[in-house]
């Protein structure tokens, strides 16, 4: 099992997009289509559908994205933050439960002198800008169904640069100052909102909720040695076999022989998941032979040209050339 996301969490996205004419591939559609009837949809191909987004979509769609989401987009999720009687619980439930909606990041919580601070670190690094604001409109749209009236965050932050008119932030965050190009990816709401309680919850219902979102995280969470060596490379690429076995407190010697345990080939595994990241690097006009070989942990640019010729069939200048064809 690979890194994945909610099969609704995607399906919002698409809704979305149909709303606001954003065309998206036909052979791309028809990869997520091959999926319908799963419950949970590859993290890898949801990356590539953040990249449409971000190639077509105008640099606000990810706040337009995140301020349409609904409870029922998330699943259990959505319905266990429904029925949390604060925003308090509610984050405490999106820190140990978001991997039922996408395991794509972690969120943690931390208190100062300006109130409780919701923060995200992602592991993705496909479209991540327009995905963070998508996440962090979704959070400040969650925390309106959790309170059942329009509170506000006091402050959002953001490490990258601006993205969309002032407005359009106004209008998903209220009266909140927004700051760019800082440390981290954040929302901070004040301590009265963080423990505002609109209704009393009935504990049977909350209790029942927990029970099945913690029956669906031991699910998820139950990989073998081979789907956590590959989760690991999905989500750090440049890492070497070295280090991998490190990470697992193992030598080579032994990462193989478990591999090969599960009839897994490292090589293979690990020339995959980079042919992938590098097809989903490469469409960005910035990127550059070298930084993707770094990206990827190749010392030696010209190994990497040999790679990625030996994958596509054509070097990597080539293949820029049909993306960005010159005029």
């Amino acid at each position: 099992m690979t890194a994945s996301v909610t099969q609704s969490f995607t399906q919002a996205i698409l809704n979305q997009l149909a709303q606001l004419a954003i065309p998206i591939e036909d052979k791309l559609l028809a990869s997520i289509q091959q999926h319908k009837g799963e419950e949970r949809l590859p993290l890898l191909l949801q990356d590539k559908l953040w990249l449409e987004v971000e190639r077509h979509g105008d640099k606000g769609i990810g706040l337009h994205i995140g301020l349409a989401m609904l409870p029922q987009n998330f699943d259990t999720m959505g319905f266990l933050l429904l029925s949390s009687p604060s925003l308090s619980v509610a984050v405490d439930s999106l820190i140990q439960y978001s991997p039922l909606i996408g395991e794509g990041g972690v969120f943690d919580k931390s208190r100062d002198k300006h109130g409780w601070s919701v923060r995200y670190e992602p592991m993705f690094t496909a479209a991540v800008d327009v995905r963070i604001e998508a996440i962090m409109a979704g959070i400040a749209t969650g925390a309106r169904w959790v309170a059942g009236k329009n509170i506000t965050p006091v402050a959002v932050y953001f490490k990258h640069e601006q993205q969309a008119p002032k407005e359009l932030y106004s209008q998903v965050f209220g009266e909140a100052k927004v700051s760019f190009n800082q440390t981290q990816n954040a929302i901070v709401y004040d301590d009265a909102d963080w423990h505002f309680k609109q209704r009393e919850v009935n504990p049977a219902i909350q209790a029942q909720m927990l029970e099945l979102a913690n029956q669906q995280l031991n699910q998820l969470t139950h990989h073998s040695f081979s789907e956590k060596v590959e989760a690991l490379l999905i989500n750090q690429p440049w890492l070497t076999r070295s280090q991998i076995a490190a990470s697992f407190a193992v030598s080579e010697r032994t990462l193989l022989r478990r591999l090969q345990e599960t009839d897994t080939n490292y090589h293979t595994m690990a020339q995959t998941i980079r042919k992938q990241h590098a097809l989903n690097q490469i469409q960005k006009p910035e990127v550059t032979q070298a930084s993707l070989a770094q990206y990827l942990g190749y010392n030696d640019e010209s190994a990497f040209a040999k790679a990625f010729k030996r994958w596509t069939g054509v070097g990597f200048r080539a293949y820029r050339e049909k993306l960005f064809p010159t005029k």
